[in-house]
């Protein structure tokens, strides 16, 4: 049966994720949240979808009571501006020309892609490593270029979209409702 082949692999893929990378994502958002950085989600199609997940859950899921909040956005989650860029700009300029309204050093860009190589990505990337901001990307297994453009990059060891999808997801709320507990923790 499909799906027991389907999650198999997902629960493989799971597996290899190195868990000193989940360490080091949850500290990029964690010592944003801290330090009053911005922290920008940046996904198409699906990834988009999941983008604006993160942003639900890091935005109101960690909180408690007055914690100090994160200030996260997903880019494409604004549809006239996106759609405006792609428009009269170019496709792979929907991020950056948002990104120039908002990112400062220091800020955080987390791109989540199945490929890697989608031109809006990689030019937000780009863009976001020339102002001094803090690159992050989580993809699947086909050598995309934002491997090479990401302070860090979790590569996931699958090219079946619908798995690193998935794991898009898991890492979201495995990253957030452990940031929740630890915040709870130091409230007392």
């Amino acid at each position: 049966m499909f799906f027991d082949t389907y999650t198999e692999e997902l629960k493989t893929t799971l597996s290899n994720v190195e868990r000193s990378q989940i360490e080091k994502l949850e500290s990029y958002i964690e010592n944003a949240r801290v330090n009053g950085k911005h922290v920008f989600i940046l996904g198409n199609g699906g990834s988009a979808a999941a983008a604006s997940h993160w942003v639900c859950d890091f935005g109101k899921g960690i909180n408690i009571g007055d914690s100090k909040r994160l200030k996260i956005f997903a880019p494409s989650d604004h549809t006239s501006i996106f759609t405006a860029y792609g428009n009269d700009n170019a496709y792979d300029q929907t991020f950056v020309e948002q990104l120039k309204n908002l990112l400062e050093p220091g800020d955080v860009v987390i791109s989540l892609s199945v490929s890697g190589n989608s031109g809006n990505l990689v030019e937000a990337h780009k863009y976001a490593k020339s102002v001094g901001a803090n690159t992050i990307c989580v993809v699947g297994d086909y050598n995309g270029k934002l491997i090479g453009l990401s302070d860090l990059a979790i590569v996931l060891k699958s090219k079946n979209y619908g798995v690193v999808e998935d794991i898009h997801m898991v890492l979201d709320h495995s990253i957030s409702q452990n940031m929740k507990r630890n915040i709870q923790s130091a409230q007392g």
